[in-house]
C-alpha cells in the first residue's frame, strides 16, 4: 500500500480552501504540503489565460491541469501528505483525479459557501476576476460525492480543519 495521503479540498474561488489548508497544516500529526492549482496557473506567462486565443488557451489549460493532477499524484507516491486546494468545474477533471489518486489514502472535502458571502470575499480580496465564484458555483460540486462537507460561512478555518482531521482518523489505514 502506498503511504501518501491526499486531502482534496474542492470549492469555488474565495470559498476558504487556502485558509482551511493553512489551519490543517497546524493541526495534522505530520507535515503536509499545501498544493494549490493557482500556483500551477501562475507558471504560465503573465496574462496568458486572459489574452491567448481561446483554442490555444483551452489546450494549454488542459495540459496544465492534467500535469497538475499528475504532479499531486507523484508527490503522494513519494509518501507525502498533500492538502490539495482545487477548483474542479468538469467531470473529466474529477474523474482524472479519482483515477490518479486511487492508490493513496484520499479524503475528499467539499468546501461550500453561499454566493452572497463568496461575492463579498471576492470583492474584499481584490485579486480575483469579479464574478468568478458565481461562474464556478453551479459546476464545482456536481461531479462526485465528498466524504466531508464544510460550510465556511458557518465554521472557522480551524473548526473545518478539526472536522477534516477527525474524518481522516476514520479512514481505513488511518492517518497518523
Amino acid at each position: 500500500m502506498t503511504t501518501g495521503t491526499i486531502i482534496f479540498l474542492n470549492g469555488t474561488s474565495s470559498s476558504g480552501k487556502s485558509s482551511i489548508a493553512k489551519a490543517l497544516q497546524q493541526v495534522l500529526d505530520s507535515p503536509a504540503m499545501h498544493v494549490e492549482v493557482d500556483t500551477f496557473a501562475h507558471m504560465l506567462p503573465e496574462g496568458f489565460l486572459e489574452t491567448a486565443d481561446p483554442p490555444v488557451r483551452k489546450e494549454a489549460a488542459a495540459r496544465l491541469i492534467s500535469g497538475f493532477h499528475q504532479a499531486v499524484a507523484a508527490l503522494a507516491a513519494a509518501g507525502n501528505t498533500i492538502i490539495l486546494d482545487h477548483v474542479v468545474p468538469s467531470p473529466k477533471w474529477w474523474q482524472e483525479c479519482m483515477t490518479l489518486f486511487a492508490p493513496y489514502m484520499l479524503l475528499t472535502v467539499g468546501v461550500h459557501c453561499p454566493l452572497e458571502e463568496l461575492e463579498q470575499r471576492e470583492a474584499a480580496r481584490g485579486d480575483r476576476q469579479p464574478g468568478l465564484a458565481r461562474m464556478q458555483l453551479d459546476h464545482v460540486h456536481q461531479h462526485g460525492r465528498y466524504q466531508v462537507d464544510v460550510d465556511t460561512s458557518q465554521l472557522s478555518p480551524e473548526a473545518c480543519a478539526a472536522q477534516i482531521q477527525s474524518a481522516l482518523r476514520q479512514l481505513p489505514h488511518a492517518y497518523s
